[in-house]
């Protein structure tokens, strides 16, 4: 297929570029032919791109529909002027999200892994509903009526409705793609800005009585110590669990015992366990530590010093990975781990993420 370049001029101007193969010739010389195109005016940079594709193609297809691969003979079929404009064709909303939202914005590796595995997670559910739609001609009620399909109709595998936390995602990630197909001037009017978002209720924090939180720190006697120091920190320092896994040796300040917080381990199926900065800016800070938790800490650290006694281990991870304390555990399994514990002690249906209030 021939391969097209867009071209701005001096006073930004448009024009686009094609390049075709066509061949050999006798000396296994390498066949090229160009040409120049202008779209018509009043286009956005999205469709002109759709446009400059199908003239692309149809221009290669008149140089080649000739038969003759000799530069003599076949540029004396070329018509004197470039096709005629085709009509352009409708930009669907699919369209839309799969050939610009996502290589542009989606996959840019400015994202977390997290975010783009929810998009993709998202996106599921939105483009078999809006997908087949022109995306210009996508109004308010059309947005409202998927949002009332999500809330009224669809369930979980689980076979329940969704929450109010998700379908506020769903018209989150809406709000974001129709942002930016209006900033690209695929769209005129954004239909997004005349529909509510749906309002999340609050519900209360599930955190530890003070009874179970008694009988919690009672039974971390009996855990192992590397456990007992991650379930201390998640418990008392109300750091995330990803948080946690992302702390190294040189994150600690044994003689102000301060904690400083500035990396955060994930996992997606796409790709895998991964650290990256915390969920949010103010998310990057030093806490102090209980004078307890410094005690198992140093303890923790004594035993990781006679594991790797050839290792400097200040950029070494506190809880370390399977095969080396310079990679990462899987949060996934420190899950497990710390459900089962709380199982076992008669707090079943606790998480890490409970802990941490």
């Amino acid at each position: 297929m021939a391969t097209i370049e867009m071209r701005v001029s001096k006073n930004k101007e448009r024009a686009y570029k094609f390049r075709a193969f066509l061949g050999k010739d006798e000396n296994n010389k390498q066949i090229f032919e160009t040409i120049t195109w202008k779209p018509p005016q009043g286009l956005t940079v999205a469709k002109e791109r759709k446009l400059a594709e199908a003239e692309a193609y149809c221009w290669e297809q008149t140089i080649k529909g000739t038969g003759l691969y000799q530069r003599e003979a076949y540029t004396s079929a070329l018509p004197l002027a470039p096709p005629q404009p085709l009509e352009t064709p409708a930009e669907t909303f699919k369209s839309f999200v799969e050939e610009t939202w996502i290589p542009f914005k989606v996959a840019s590796g400015i994202l977390r892994p997290s975010t783009v595995a929810m998009y993709d997670y998202i996106l599921r559910l939105i483009l078999p509903k809006l997908g087949h739609l022109d995306i210009t001609k996508i109004n308010p009620l059309d947005i409202m009526h998927y949002l009332k399909y999500l809330r009224d109709e669809h369930r979980t595998p689980q076979g329940k409705p969704v929450s109010d936390k998700t379908l506020k995602h769903h018209f989150n990630i809406l709000r974001i793609i129709f942002n930016y197909a209006e900033k690209l001037e695929v769209i005129e009017k954004n239909p997004i800005k005349k529909v509510d978002a749906p309002k999340v209720s609050k519900k209360p924090v599930e955190a530890l009585t003070q009874e179970e939180a008694k009988h919690f720190f009672k039974e971390l006697a009996n855990c192992k110590l590397e456990y007992r120091c991650m379930m201390l920190l998640l418990s008392t320092a109300g750091i995330r669990r990803g948080e946690c896994l992302g702390l190294q040796w040189q994150d600690f300040d044994f003689d102000n015992n301060t904690l400083h917080i500035a990396r955060n381990v994930s996992y997606t199926k796409a790709s895998g366990t991964v650290v990256a900065e915390p969920k949010t800016p103010h998310s990057i800070r030093t806490i102090p530590l209980m004078e307890g938790v410094k005690a198992f800490l140093l303890a923790l650290q004594k035993q990781a010093r006679i594991n790797h006694p050839c290792d400097i281990l200040a950029n070494a991870f506190i809880f370390e990975g399977k095969e080396s304390a310079f990679l990462l555990r899987d949060p996934t399994t420190v899950t497990r781990k710390v459900c089962a514990f709380m199982a076992s002690i008669g707090l079943k249906g606790i998480s890490p993420h409970n802990l941490r209030h």
